[in-house]
């Protein structure tokens, strides 16, 4: 992703639309979402998250989630936005690649712009040993299930952004692979 790409404002999503033609127009959006951000060079999660982080104009930081079975919660992941800052909880008793796939899917809902009007049930007690003052929450999403359109698009955010990124990688091993080939003189050419 170039400079001026990374200072761009960072694209919302549109809001959920009933008819197919509206479907079509907001899963080709979600794209074009996924397509502004899987083309940051040399792409990482942790890439991502500062350039989100830079668009957002401010902190983006990612904690492990360590949710008491007393919380009433089952997340794997969740995003709460304070006013000066934004907090990603990952499960960490999970792959590394599960966790960035967790990661990106609380990035969708930013890019999204989703709200939820009410902490959860047991959040609190939950925030108490962490970083996050549960008082100062405005916002909070935790992936749960994909029932709702919510999580639907933010879901479809992350599995696309991942997929240009495997494509994007794929292709340049498919160059190497091609002039490794003609140096070694094996291709068809």
């Amino acid at each position: 992703m170039t400079d001026a790409a990374a200072r761009a404002p960072y694209h919302r999503c549109p809001p959920l639309l009933t008819d197919e033609a509206d479907t079509v127009r907001r899963q080709r959006r979600l794209r074009a979402i996924a397509d502004q951000y899987a083309t940051i060079e040399r792409f990482s999660v942790d890439a991502l998250c500062q350039v989100i982080s830079a668009q957002r104009g401010r902190p983006l930081h990612v904690h492990p989630l360590d949710l008491p079975t007393s919380s009433g919660l089952n997340a794997c992941g969740m995003w709460i936005a304070t006013d000066v800052a934004d907090h990603v909880f990952v499960e960490h008793r999970t792959s590394r690649f599960h966790q960035e796939h967790i990661i990106l899917h609380e990035i969708g809902h930013m890019l999204c712009d989703h709200v939820t009007e009410d902490l959860p049930a047991g959040l609190t007690e939950a925030l108490r040993g962490g970083e996050v003052d549960s008082g100062l929450a405005r916002q909070v999403l935790a992936r749960t299930s994909y029932t709702t359109g919510q999580e639907k698009d933010a879901e479809l955010v992350a599995s696309l952004i991942l997929e240009r990124v495997a494509r994007r990688h794929a292709r340049a091993l498919g160059d190497a692979d091609s002039r490794l080939g003609t140096i070694l003189g094996i291709n068809d050419d």
